[in-house]
């Protein structure tokens, strides 16, 4: 009778549990990549936020490649940053800015933006 309860109690749980749990995987928006980088336009700034499932600790942000874009300070947060254009001749250069996120455990992601007018 015991193992036929710890069997349902096991299997119970095994419904319960997420399939679609990625740990470690800090999801980023706006999310573009190298070879299809987020658009943005020039004229506003915008958030990029960055979240990890159990993750509580903070996130800080750079900017890895390109001049067209600035995080404002702080630079570490919960995981929201204003980023601000530099300039309006940035939507003609072909080349996605390259923003890097990492958290405080080690793991990181990338998002390519693209300025636009």
């Amino acid at each position: 009778m015991r193992l036929v309860a710890a069997l349902a109690i096991v299997l119970g749980l095994v419904a319960c549990t997420h399939n679609d749990f990625m740990p470690n995987v800090i999801q980023l928006s706006p999310s573009g990549t190298a070879t299809n980088p987020a658009p943005q336009s020039i004229k506003s700034s915008f958030t990029l936020t960055a979240v990890e499932d159990g993750y509580t600790g903070a996130f800080t942000a750079e900017t890895a490649a390109g001049e067209c874009w600035v995080i404002q300070s702080p630079v570490t947060t919960g995981g929201a940053w204003t980023v601000v254009p530099q300039g309006t001749t940035c939507a003609s250069k072909p080349a996605a800015q390259r923003i890097l996120v990492k958290d405080q455990k080690g793991n990181q992601a990338t998002t390519y933006i693209r300025s636009t007018n």
